[in-house]
Parts: structure tokens; C-alpha cells; sequence
């Protein structure tokens, strides 16, 4: 028995009763479950996650900030579009071609409109009626027919006395005629008269180009002065309190 105890274990015992050892603890090890608690704070990198095995309810709400996630990582598919408001320049974007749309609707619904006016002039006056990019309408007093509105073309039957006067204001030539003028190449603040005390005449003009016009026709005007009282019917009273008096209606476009 003495002798027993005596020997000096083998090495292949050593070694038997080391392994034992160690297999007996690993199972202790591989069978104990690590939770989250378990893990010291900011002790487990990014790198230690397995790929694809974070879920987002994994993350505390919050905590994720823009900083954390990689440039170009997050695609439009991944944004709840319905969770995001107007981008402000998007709103202003919005509000300037429903600004554009509504002045091509206008500018399409004036493509010609009609200008009315009404004025009254003294002896020898000119004075604006209709005013256009490139044209004016004025109305010339001469109850007398003693002078000529400045600039008029055609002979002095077609310039002298109470007259409407289209002119040309732009450097661009225009075409114009009326019922007491021929056809004449207007060049600038040149201009045609009509309606020679007679009421009822009219008279039009025309870029070169065809892009504006000025047209005042026979139906739409009417011109009274001093010498004809009894236009329009008011008895013989001369209704108005200056020497002559224009109105109408022209077509602009």
C-alpha cells in the first residue's frame, strides 16, 4: 500500500486527467447563455456583430445618428416617402409654375382683347387714347379745320380737322390703312388719320412681322366736336365740355 502512493504518476495520466479537466470545463463554458447585461458598455464593436443578425428593433430608438451610418448606405426604397414633408424649395417650385402656367393661360386668352376709352381734347390738342408695344391711338381736335396732327400721312382731305390718328411708336416698319387713307408703310411716329368729321370710319395697323396690332373699327368709335352738335342725336346741344370728344372700342393684340 505504502509502495503505491510512492510511485510517481505516469505521464500519459497527467495528461489523461488534463484533458478531462479541460473538457469538463468547456461544457460548463459552451452550456452558460452571455445576454446583454453580461456585456460591458462600449466593449463590443461593430465588427463582433455577424452581418444581417442586428435587426433595427435591436436599437434603442434614438440612439442611431446620422453621423453612425456609412455615406451612400441608405437608398430611396428605405425612406417612407409619406413620413417626409414638402422640401421648402420644392413648395416655392411648385408655386412658381403654377405662377408661369396661369400667365401663359392669360397671355393665350389676350392673344387680342378690346381697349375701350373715352376723352374729351380742345382746339388744336392731341391726346392718347390706346397705347400699345409699338402702336397709339390718338384722337386730334380741329372743329375748324384749320391745322394737322403731326406726322399724318395721305393727302390734306385725310389730315386736316377733327381726326383719330394711328402711330407707329416702334423703330420696327408697319403696314396701316384706313376708310379715308391708303395703304402706307408707317416708319416711326408716323401715323394715319380717319374718321374725317364724318363718324364712322376706321382704320388698322400691322407690325411687318405680324406680331401686334392696332385696329379700330368703323362700328366701334365715335367723334363729336363743336361743328357737329347734332353728333350723336342730343338735340343741338353739344353735350360735352370740351371742344371735341373721342370714344370707342379698339382691338389690340
Amino acid at each position: 500500500m505504502t509502495s503505491i502512493f510512492k510511485r510517481r504518476p505516469s505521464a500519459s495520466l497527467i495528461i489523461s486527467c488534463l484533458a478531462l479537466f479541460i473538457a469538463l470545463g468547456g461544457t460548463v463554458y459552451a452550456g452558460t447563455t452571455i445576454s446583454g447585461k453580461s456585456i460591458k458598455k462600449n466593449s463590443l464593436p461593430g465588427n463582433r456583430v455577424k452581418k444581417n443578425t442586428l435587426p433595427g428593433n435591436r436599437l434603442k430608438k434614438k440612439t442611431l445618428t446620422g453621423s453612425q451610418i456609412k455615406d451612400g448606405s441608405i437608398t430611396g426604397t428605405q425612406i417612407n416617402v409619406n413620413s417626409l414633408g414638402k422640401v421648402p424649395s420644392a413648395a416655392n417650385a411648385d408655386n412658381a409654375a403654377n405662377a408661369a402656367n396661369a400667365a401663359n393661360a392669360a397671355n393665350a386668352a389676350n392673344v387680342s382683347s378690346v381697349r375701350t376709352f373715352s376723352a374729351g381734347a380742345n382746339k388744336g390738342q392731341l391726346v392718347s387714347l390706346v397705347k400699345t408695344s409699338q402702336f397709339e391711338l390718338m384722337g386730334f381736335c380741329d372743329p375748324e379745320d384749320e391745322s394737322f396732327p403731326p406726322g399724318i400721312l395721305g393727302s390734306e382731305k385725310e389730315r386736316k380737322g377733327t381726326v383719330f390718328v394711328i402711330y407707329n411708336r416702334s423703330s420696327a416698319p408697319a403696314f396701316a390703312e384706313s376708310e379715308d387713307a391708303d395703304n402706307y408703310k408707317l416708319e416711326q411716329n408716323q401715323g394715319i388719320g380717319f374718321n374725317y368729321q364724318d363718324n364712322g370710319d376706321g382704320g388698322m395697323a400691322m407690325s411687318t412681322d405680324g406680331g401686334h396690332f392696332l385696329a379700330l373699327p368703323a362700328f366701334g368709335n365715335l367723334v363729336a366736336d363743336t361743328s357737329y352738335e347734332g353728333e350723336p342725336e342730343v338735340g343741338f346741344d353739344y353735350p360735352f365740355s370740351t371742344d371735341c370728344h373721342f370714344a370707342g372700342a379698339a382691338l389690340v393684340g
